[in-house]
């Protein structure tokens, strides 16, 4: 096996991701400083940067949110690049030898029951402004491609056009137009597009809203995603806006209701809000529940989205998917997202893609030596 070089710790003490970087290249090993760290350095590392602005450095640069992707730049050691896909002879179809190229072949599959014409899905593109703006051409695509497409967390509680009553929404035209720009492409058999939802969603209606106005056929519930193990994250530059996804349950940091705080930004001292989602502690008994319930209201098939977490919690996810029977359970590894996660946290926390992927493996051949129900499974992330 080639001999791999190992980024260490100090190379993230500079980052494409923050904009940030050291003066010299040959900084200690253990603390990623310079090794003579000086009084007038015309760089801002990521420990400058940390002790200057704080929280700020948490987060990719603030400039291209809503127009960036973000990705970890840490070598896990071992990803998909490192496999190599193996021909084969089988399967020639030698009655007709002479119409055998390339394109002769079927990669069409199935995915909870759907069928889809390539073995892809398009996972969740939720209320981040990198997703509004590239969703119609996405959808388009996926479509075409006859594949699942799938909406992410709180489009509807995002959208400033979106009415609600009670606490539940009534109408969400962003929500909707999502869903009519994938269907008109559809052929109506191939994939699907679904509504992922979690527990802002959850709290706001937007199952029922989604099933029974807009006839969506598939809903996915979310435990995480690989970027990090905390909710959705997205930055909000309107103060009303902040105010308004406060009263709807949306945690915003900092406090938009706060005087000072609406004084700093209106001063132009604070220039944007960040609005945050829950990660609900699952329950066995509650998700199965919950599963019983959105099948009641209407929905066909029931996926799942978690994230690059711990063995114990592959091994929970599993068990509580087999025991609801639901159709496909989505796992994400490590570590990337649509700009808004924590750095540290792409970088340093969760499950490498090909070892969640083996976890994952291992626990479904646990439940299918005990006859147990086993659902579709999607391994996303480091493709």
């Amino acid at each position: 096996m080639t001999e791999r070089v190992f980024l260490d710790s100090s190379y993230l003490n500079s980052s494409s991701i923050t904009g940030t970087r050291t003066r010299v290249k040959d900084v200690s090993p253990t603390s990623g400083l310079c090794g003579l760290c000086v009084e007038d350095c015309p760089f801002l590392c990521e420990i400058g940067f940390s002790a200057l602005r704080g929280r700020e450095a948490l987060y990719p640069v603030q400039e291209y949110f809503g127009r960036s992707t973000a990705a970890a730049i840490k070598n896990y050691g071992l990803d998909w690049s490192h496999f190599t896909i193996l021909p084969s002879l089988d399967g020639v179809r030698a009655e007709r030898p002479k119409a055998f190229i390339f394109e002769d072949v079927d990669v069409s599959s199935r995915i909870g029951g759907i069928p889809i014409k390539l073995p892809i899905m398009l996972l969740a593109l939720g209320s981040t402004e990198v997703a509004r703006k590239n969703w119609t051409s996405l959808a388009i695509g996926s479509a075409i491609s006859g594949i699942i497409q799938i909406v992410g967390e709180n489009v509807a509680g995002m959208d400033d056009e979106a009415v609600f009553s009670n606490g539940k929404v009534k109408s969400s035209p962003e929500l909707k137009r999502r869903i009519e720009e994938y269907r008109l492409f559809w052929d109506g058999k191939h994939g699907d597009i679904a509504v992922q939802t979690n527990v802002e969603d959850q709290m706001l209606g937007v199952d029922e809203y989604a099933i029974s106005n807009l006839e969506v056929n598939i809903i996915e519930r979310k435990w995480g995603q690989g970027a990090k193990a905390i909710g959705g994250e997205v930055r909000i530059r309107s103060l009303d806006k902040a105010l308004r996804l406060k009263k709807l349950g949306y945690i915003v940091i900092p406090d938009p209701e706060n005087k000072c705080v609406q004084d700093a930004f209106k001063r132009g001292i604070l220039k944007s809000f960040e609005r945050h989602s829950r990660v609900k502690t699952p329950l066995l008994k509650d998700f199965v529940e919950d599963v019983d319930k959105l099948r009641e209201m209407g929905a066909k098939k029931i996926f799942l989205k978690t994230g690059s977490y711990r063995p114990l919690s592959v091994a929970f996810t599993l068990r509580v998917a087999s025991e609801a029977k639901i159709d496909v359970v989505t796992f994400d590894g490590a570590g990337g997202g649509t700009g808004m996660s924590p750095v540290p946290m792409m970088n340093e926390m969760g499950v490498p893609t090909v070892y969640l992927a083996v976890q994952v493996i291992r626990a479904a051949r646990i439940l299918r030596r005990h006859k147990r129900h086993v659902p579709d499974i999607v391994i996303a992330g480091d493709l």
